[in-house]
């Protein structure tokens, strides 16, 4: 269990706009360069590829940024890790805490130049099951990405550099089917339920994620404004502390007690607890398909639609 934990965001502005959260895994990622390191990260590729990449330079870091609520397939590079970290390089790697694991258990004992990360997950759908979204509500020849978060949690679909479907959680909430079933647990993979690394021991070196309910219960007013969000760093092995010190001139970091993130992240806690509702949907999607979800929230969406009218006629009548 960490003993400490920290708030955090970078303090380069353009670093951080374009970060989701605080933009700790980007601070990481570029001190892991400076050490003439390499960094292995998810990217989200054209075509709706999403994979671990190997970077070795800043300019393709940008290619890591973004969140991507899709697994990601690190077959392809386990044996550049091995090989890196028998080379001496400096290895940095970020993932989902059952991918750090499945690096870590390559090792009969971490190398002192693998440096370990892992986010905290909520648990993740397959990448089967968003080429089957993006295909239905989007048919295209061809894809550039598909950004999963900015200023809000979106689906939104780059083709030839242009958005050609945008929808958020906000405005189409229980009605995006994408977003909504993975915000709301129903398209996890089976294991996500059961997590094993949900909880506050972790695996890795240091755990990074969005540092929800900051200030809630213990005052953080010392902290200035961060409006576009801020990470939670947890070390939880030396090297994780010493790499976290060594960053601390690129970040706005404040201590904070571990406790304060491990009652705001619910997976830093216990794996998300599927109800009958989800686990409804999961018995019988390949007999009811996708719609299902949207049945199963009917009271949902017509409550949904009934807040925006009432809201769309009070602004009218204040006119």
């Amino acid at each position: 269990m960490p003993s400490i934990a920290y708030a955090a965001w970078a303090k380069d502005e353009e670093n951080y706009r374009t970060s989701t959260s605080g933009g700790a895994a980007s601070v990481l990622s570029q001190y892991a360069i400076s050490q003439d390191g390499v960094v292995y990260g998810c990217a989200m590729l054209p075509d709706l590829e999403v994979k671990h990449i190997r970077v070795d330079n800043y300019v393709d870091l940008r290619k890591l940024k973004g969140s991507k609520y899709v697994q990601s397939n690190i077959i392809e590079v386990i044996p550049q890790i091995q090989e890196d970290v028998k080379a001496g390089r400096f290895t940095l790697f970020i993932g989902t805490p059952c991918q750090v694991a499945a690096i870590k258990s390559l090792y009969k004992e971490q190398p002192a130049n693998l440096l370990l990360v892992d986010l905290i997950c909520h648990g993740i759908p397959s990448l089967k099951i968003l080429k089957e979204h993006i295909y239905r509500v989007c048919p295209k020849p061809h894809y550039d990405k598909v950004i999963f978060r900015n200023e809000a949690y979106v689906v939104a679909i780059v083709v030839d550099g242009k958005k050609v479907y945008n929808k958020s959680l906000k405005d189409y909430r229980y009605r995006e089917w994408y977003i909504n079933t993975f915000f709301y647990g129903y398209t996890y993979r089976d294991s996500c339920y059961q997590c094993q690394y949900a909880c506050p021991e972790r695996c890795s070196d240091i755990t990074i994620g969005d540092f929800w309910k900051l200030g809630k219960k213990v005052p953080a007013d010392y902290i200035p404004p961060h409006a576009h969000g801020c990470s939670v760093l947890l070390p939880m092995t030396d090297a994780g502390k010493r790499a976290i010190d060594a960053i601390t001139n690129k970040m706005n970091i404040y201590p904070r007690e571990a406790q304060e993130a491990i009652d705001g992240n619910d997976q830093l806690r216990a794996p998300f607890k599927a109800d009958w509702k989800i686990r409804f949907y999961r018995k019988h999607y390949t007999t009811f398909g996708h719609h299902l979800y949207h049945v199963l929230n009917f009271d949902n969406i017509l409550l949904t639609d009934l807040r925006k009218i009432k809201k769309s006629l009070t602004k009218y009548i204040k006119k």
